[in-house]
């Protein structure tokens, strides 16, 4: 069948929904803004402020400054691989040293 399409070719990559997973950063985070080009620990959000902004401030302590959702994304040092483990699905006990399954 050349010259016909099905619909799902049909959509414009514009019309696909995001797979992306998406980070929302949250108080105590570390974040990369890269607007700074810096590396800072989320210190309030855009509800603290009535703003639509987060505020950061260095790690080891300095000005907080602003910084735009759309600049901000997880610290390297947080998540190299772009996965995140939120600590209440850890096991209990944590992992095994050996990284391995069943025993």
């Amino acid at each position: 069948m050349t010259g016909s399409r099905t619909p799902q070719q049909a959509l414009s990559t514009a019309e696909l929904p995001d797979s992306r997973p998406t980070w929302t950063p949250l108080r105590g985070d570390l974040a990369y803004d890269s607007a700074a080009s810096s590396t800072g620990v989320v210190v309030a959000l855009p509800e603290d402020t009535g703003a639509n902004v987060y505020h950061l401030c260095p790690e080891g302590g300095g000005d907080p400054w602003p910084a735009l959702r759309d600049n901000l994304a997880p610290s390297s040092d947080d998540a190299e691989d772009g996965l995140f483990l939120d600590e209440a699905s850890r096991p209990p006990g944590g992992f095994a040293p050996d990284g391995g399954g069943t025993p």
